[in-house]
């Protein structure tokens, strides 16, 4: 990064090369098919102009004698073949082009997916990952495209300028010399420019993530209301308002740079021209090139400048692209930090394991200084089938706790064993087919509700009867069989007979999912937070007549749901501060027992009012 945060260049032709790579994967036949034909049209432009300049000459020795019709006839049908054949190519590039697109765009999105889901979960909610991933996403995968076409460009290019230099060198050396001149500065133009444009986008974007914020205020429902309610519009108007118009003046600034600077380019570029027409001009007097050629010199040398000028802009369109693109291919280069290692055990967990956590302490992986512990030297054991219940304020580790249990993290010190071996020593992917997780912040499915309870056990084929239990254990049960399509009623109100549920419907879904999974140890994250309390004690039923003999750990605020837990953990600021079942704890009459007679107090004064 330099002093003002802007990413240094990682060069436009090593970015450019790493698209290349994904184009040559897709079908590099077609690729090598579009390069050809890109060259053939970049150079067959030059015939039309010296058919042109030979008919123009056929006329005047036809005039003065010294040529006949047939010679005219072969010029026309050679400039009228060079007009045709490229139209009817440009109609077979455009097919393959827009056919090869897609098939980038296909294998792109399948690439992005797996290299992205590949990923362990502390990489994903890593704050580098999260803003490497907003950077790219600023001009999504079509920079990598864009640099694909790039390719194309240059080949069509590349051909033309070549051609163009033949030809000014068979008339005379100069011309070549002053078109080189004329072009040189382009490229600078365009490269300073392309970058003092890249510096304002990069520097504005937290400026951009702040508007989109205050613009999804006037766009999401439940901010809208609020917006409404309490007044707000002019106030996120204002904001956006600032933001935009400092935007836009910075832009405004570099693109009166720009037309100053293009002003001067243009005449620089006259000057060269002016010589070149005097020079063929004097040539053609004397006779030393006929009239014909002057017109070829004339074209071609301007031809040679709008193919140079264009070109070059495209190169500095494509160095802004190549920045972008490589955000991506920084993502791409990420492996993930948390994985199995060679020699890791290969389990089937058939029956809930014994799992022990014996000094673990943790601290979240720092990314500029070392982060305080969150969990401080924990101990403790859970039983095969054990109904374990953590509790603790916001803040206490609760979670954190959680994430260890799932190997989204290892533990800073100490171990976590699962039947007496270290879990980082078991296979990762067996041990997670062995947990069923369901976290306080659950995503929810745009999917019918027999495939978002189906997700819970994928791998295994659709259990009509077991899905109809976990929606009954659940209680979704009861808003499912309101719908006229049942279990094919698709959640998404955006659709045509699609409908959406409330926060509560969606979370005993979420349960549904859970029970249908059937793990051998289910963790649940205040699985019940957004659930009325007659559905609420339904589900804690279920778990308790249902799950006989699997491991269950819950994390909840509300006391009145673990006191027929077998194991209550109390944690504070990342110890545990009480552990034993509901009758010990509230025998010691320590904290535990404190909070848990202010929360029922607190019920029974809801229940009299």
């Amino acid at each position: 990064m330099s002093k003002d945060n802007t990413p240094h260049d990682k060069g436009l032709f090593a970015i450019a090369f790493k698209a290349i790579g994904f184009a040559w994967r897709t079908d590099r036949k077609t690729f090598l098919l579009l390069i050809l034909l890109n060259v053939f049209n970049g150079s067959i432009v030059y015939l039309q102009f010296t058919s042109f300049s030979a008919i123009v000459d056929d006329i005047i020795a036809i005039k003065q004698g010294t040529s006949t019709m047939n010679d005219l006839i072969r010029s026309a049908v050679i400039l009228g073949l060079s007009f045709l054949v490229p139209t009817l190519l440009a109609n077979l590039v455009g097919f393959l082009r827009t056919k090869f697109r897609m098939a980038q765009d296909l294998y792109l999105d399948m690439y992005r997916v797996d290299k992205q889901s590949a990923l362990d979960i502390g990489t994903i909610e890593s704050s580098s990952y999260q803003n490497l991933l907003r950077s790219a996403h600023e001009w999504g995968t079509n920079s990598i495209l864009g640099l694909q076409d790039f390719v194309f460009t240059s080949a069509s290019s590349f051909a033309g300028i070549f051609t163009s230099m033949i030809i000014l060198w068979s008339l005379s050396p100069w011309l070549v010399l002053f078109a080189a001149l004329a072009a040189a500065p382009i490229y600078f133009f365009y490269k300073k420019y392309s970058m003092e444009v890249f510096r304002i986008r990069w520097l504005s974007i937290e400026d951009y993530r702040v508007i989109s914020n205050r613009l999804s205020h006037f766009e999401e429902m439940q901010k809208a209301v609020d917006l409404i309610l309490l007044k707000l519009k002019d106030w996120f108007r204002g904001q956006i308002y600032d933001r935009l118009s400092n935007y836009n003046s910075k832009v405004i600034r570099a693109e009166r740079k720009k037309s100053l600077s293009y002003g001067v380019l243009s005449l620089w570029y006259l000057l060269f021209l002016f010589a070149a027409i005097a020079l063929m001009t004097k040539q053609s007097l004397t006779g030393s090139i006929a009239v014909g050629a002057l017109l070829l010199a004339f074209n071609t040398y301007t031809r040679f400048y709008q193919t140079v000028n264009g070109y070059i802009e495209s190169i500095s369109i494509t160095e802004e692209s190549s920045r972008y693109a490589a955000r991506w291919f920084d993502l791409f280069a990420l492996e993930p930090k948390l994985t199995s290692s060679p020699n890791a055990m290969r389990v089937k967990f058939e029956q809930p394991p014994r799992v022990e956590f014996r000094n673990v302490s943790f601290r979240y992986p720092g990314e500029d200084a070392e982060s305080p512990l969150v969990v401080k030297n924990i101990s403790f054991t859970i039983s095969p089938g054990e109904k374990i219940a953590i509790i603790g304020v916001n803040g206490s580790g609760k979670t954190t706790l959680i994430k260890l249990l799932c190997r989204t993290y290892d533990p800073t010190e100490g171990q976590i064993l699962v039947n007496g071996v270290d879990l980082k020593d078991i296979n990762l992917r067996d041990w997670q087919s062995a947990i069923g997780v369901l976290f306080q912040d659950f995503p929810l499915y745009h999917l019918t509700i027999r495939e978002s309870i189906g997700l819970g056990n994928i791998l295994t084929p659709v259990d009509e009867s077991k899905m109809a239990e976990a929606a009954r254990y659940s209680g979704a049960d009861e808003f499912i069989e309101t719908f006229p399509r049942k279990f094919d009623q698709l959640i998404w109100k955006e659709f045509r007979e699609g409908t959406d549920l409330s926060k509560g419907q969606h979370q005993r879904l979420a349960v549904a999912r859970m029970f249908y999974r059937n793990a051998a140890i289910t963790i649940l994250d205040e699985p019940t937070a957004s659930i009325d309390a007659v559905t609420e004690e339904k589900i804690f039923s279920s778990l308790e007549e249902n799950m006989e003999g699997k491991t269950v750990i819950l994390i909840t605020h509300r006391f009145s749901s673990v006191k027929n837990a077998d194991k209550i953990l109390m944690l504070e600021q990342g110890h545990i501060i009480e552990q034993g079942s509901h009758k010990e704890l509230m025998a010691l009459n320590k904290k535990y027992a404190a909070l848990y007679t202010m929360q029922a107090s607190r019920y029974l004064q809801e229940d009299e009012s």
